[in-house]
């Protein structure tokens, strides 16, 4: 518990100066996560004997978020296309040795990845934020900033809130098959943390406290279904972490699958009130 406390106060202060500097800074950083979460679903894969182009689709994602970076639209448009043909040209050209359920795994794993961190980066750069200004009174931090505080925030409060309310009062599985250490009682702590930090961070940002509240709900509901999804993977591969990379914590999709989850549904709201 002190390692995973410890690595976690570090690891959140240095993530809090990264999201405040945002620019090239932060794309490395997120850049850098996909690359590492995208290793580790090769780990997860291997374990369940799939077969996935890991290093073609390294180098593809250093691609896709370098176009995605720059906004280049055609850029993403036609690395997406190509990632698709990659997939389906590999299952005709090593028939025999690889399964469809090779590429299905591979595709699977790569959109798992990239929407997650692209969500993020969008957020965060203010491909959002920055239409969204009548949604503020007096901002005291950048649109982006602001709305990527927003969203880690009531996400560590969701894990944060339903742990402790967990330990303390849990007592009926929430779904034992898939995490037995969840209780519904720790859920709803944590349903009922997340949408209050997101009020709370609405209103000392002077955003609107009725986005807030929705924008709360949603993470309610999207972060600890992305820490299920995530459960399921490392379940199916009978692995406890999908690394080792964060001591205490694991590996990158250990420590991000909530976001993963809650940053394109809440990305996906932002684009439908801009």
């Amino acid at each position: 518990m002190l390692t995973r406390l410890a690595t976690g106060f570090i690891g959140g202060a240095l993530a809090i100066f990264i999201i405040y500097e945002g620019n090239w800074l932060f794309f490395l950083m997120i850049l850098l996560l996909a690359l590492l979460g995208w290793h580790e679903f090769d780990g997860l894969a291997r374990k369940l004997k799939g077969q996935i182009p890991v290093k073609v689709m390294s180098l593809w994602l250093v691609l896709y978020f370098t176009a995605f970076w720059f906004s280049n639209t055609k850029g993403t448009v036609l690395l997406t296309a190509f990632a698709f043909t990659w997939f389906m040209l590999r299952m005709v050209f090593r028939y025999g040795r690889l399964k469809p359920s090779d590429s299905a795994l591979g595709c699977f794993g790569l959109l798992y990845v990239t929407i997650g961190f692209s969500a993020m980066l969008a957020i965060r750069e203010g491909m959002v934020g920055s239409y969204l200004t009548a949604a503020f009174s007096e901002p005291q931090l950048q649109p982006g900033r602001f709305l990527f505080f927003l969203l880690i925030f009531s996400t560590w409060a969701s894990d944060t809130f339903a742990f402790f309310v967990g330990k303390a009062k849990g007592k009926t599985k929430l779904c034992p098959a898939i995490s037995p250490g969840k209780t519904r009682e720790g859920a709803l702590g944590g349903f009922i943390g997340t949408v209050a930090v997101a009020l709370f961070c609405a209103a000392i940002g002077h955003f609107s406290l009725l986005h807030g509240f929705v924008i709360g709900l949603i993470i309610a509901v999207m972060a600890p279904l992305g820490d299920l999804a995530e459960s399921i993977l490392k379940r199916s591969a009978a692995v406890k972490d999908s690394g080792s990379l964060i001591p205490g914590h694991g590996g990158v999709l250990d420590r991000f699958d909530s976001l993963l989850l809650a940053a394109p549904a809440v990305y996906a709201y932002l684009i439908l009130i801009a």
